[in-house]
């Protein structure tokens, strides 16, 4: 009210401009002056200003104002945020998708639709036919930019199952000579090549997620990231053998469309999701 008095130059105006009384006007304008124990406003014959006193509340008056409209129109802006975001996925990284902030997010924006394709390798997919993606591989596309990139350590695990019927491996030369490798193609030069080619028995795949599984059922000795390792109850993690690898998740996006409010907003959501994976 001590806002309106000043903007409109004067409590007649202001009251219109508020569509109440001067009476309830100077009500709450003599209760607020009690509150804060000195005078608000001057008035003589010719007409109201604030005094000395009502000119420092005033600014901070105004800072509130402003506050409470950009609180008011928040939604507003949020609703305005609408349409299709088309993500691709690295199915290795479906995890990501599921998590439980989704419900949320989507309540929050509820304009915005999701479509979600899942892919094993990003040579899979095409770009244009998306807006972002999550991926396990560094991209060459020069239309492409990394958002964000996130390591996950990796580690050799074996299940139980494979336990039961092999002696536990004590270095990786006894992986090599005496048990099965699952391994992710893509990190076969982070372990040598030499080094993995000389395994007694070697089994390859472009897909985490297949890898891991694999191992899980007993195919063998791999490695895989940790946070897969979580999951699966059943596995070992073999610390004895140093795992030297960690494994890569970027957030990629076109250069030309990754401003567009509904993709950013996406886009944001899933790099605060990747910073605290």
């Amino acid at each position: 009210m001590l806002y309106a008095v000043k903007i409109s130059d004067g409590k007649v105006m202001a009251a219109k401009n508020m569509n109440t009384s001067i009476d309830t006007l100077n009500k709450y304008l003599e209760i607020l002056e009690h509150e804060m124990g000195s005078r608000l406003i001057s008035v003589n014959d010719r007409r109201c200003s604030l005094t000395r006193y009502g000119e420092k509340v005033f600014s901070i008056a105004e800072q509130i104002v402003k506050t409470l409209k950009q609180a008011y129109t928040l939604k507003e802006k949020e609703k305005a945020v609408k349409g299709e975001v088309r993500i691709a996925c690295n199915r290795a990284l479906k995890p990501i998708l599921s998590n439980k902030s989704l419900e949320s997010f989507l309540d929050k924006y509820s304009d915005i639709s999701l479509s979600i394709d899942v892919f094993d390798s990003l040579k899979d997919i095409g770009f244009n036919d998306y807006d972002l993606c999550l991926s396990c591989d560094f991209p060459h596309d020069e239309n492409l930019i990394v958002l964000l990139s996130k390591e996950s350590p990796c580690g050799f695990f074996v299940s139980n199952n494979y336990l039961a019927n092999h002696a536990k491996p004590q270095s990786l030369e006894d992986v090599l000579q005496n048990h099965r490798l699952i391994l992710n193609r893509n990190w076969l030069k982070i372990l040598q090549f030499d080094t993995a080619k000389s395994a007694k028995n070697l089994c390859l795949s472009n897909s985490t997620l297949v890898v891991s599984e694999m191992i899980t059922s007993g195919g063998g000795i791999g490695i895989i990231p940790l946070r897969l390792a979580k999951k699966s109850p059943d596995l070992v993690c073999l610390n004895q053998i140093k795992c030297n690898i960690n494994s890569k998740i970027y957030l990629l996006s076109h250069r030309e469309t990754k401003d567009i409010p509904r993709i950013r907003v996406v886009i944001d959501y899933y790099k605060k999701l990747l910073e605290n994976f």
